[in-house]
């Protein structure tokens, strides 16, 4: 499944992850080994540090609210994994 959330960023998952990507980098990541939101290629390009929200934690709530913040996208509960939504329960 994948959805493109804008001009630049394209939302996809494989059921087990999501990926945010845009502008030639992964913005985003969710998986069951946690959590991972990253700067842009032409901010890590001008030598800031790649990760912005790093954790070794999958938090479903904490990944959205994060690349909200930091890139201002918007994932769909939609693109939750199963296996997340079966923990939270």
């Amino acid at each position: 499944m994948s959805q493109v959330a804008s001009d630049e960023v394209e939302i996809t998952t494989d059921g087990k992850t999501v990926w945010v990507n845009g502008s030639g980098v992964c913005l985003g990541r969710f998986g069951p080994r946690g959590v991972d939101v990253h700067r842009r290629a032409e901010e890590q390009l001008a030598g800031l540090p790649q990760c912005l929200d790093c954790r070794p934690v999958p938090d479903w709530e904490a990944f959205v609210a994060s690349m909200k913040e930091h890139h201002g996208v918007e994932v769909d509960s939609v693109f939750e994994p199963e296996w997340c939504q079966r923990r939270s329960a």
